[in-house]
């Protein structure tokens, strides 16, 4: 039976151990990465710790998604 790096409740980094608090994806044809918060495991994604996820950096040229936390729209929030 083969694991999904993704699988691992702990970060894939080697040597961190520390626990997942996110999921590294990547596409290579669109130079993006994507961090998402961890759930189900994905096929061909990484767990990251916070830590490495918080200093993620991405070849130049590519372009990173953080997607772990939700946007807030803060239209409409303004006194007129």
């Amino acid at each position: 039976m083969t694991r999904s790096p993704a699988r691992s409740h702990s970060c894939a980094r080697p040597t961190c151990g520390a626990p997942a608090a996110a999921i590294l994806t990547y596409d290579y044809a669109t130079r993006t990465a994507w961090l998402d918060p961890p759930g189900e495991p994905i096929l061909g994604a990484w767990s990251v710790c916070a830590t490495h996820a918080d200093g993620l950096k991405v070849p130049v040229g590519w372009g990173l998604h953080d997607r772990r936390h939700p946007v807030v729209s803060m239209q409409g929030t303004l006194a007129s």
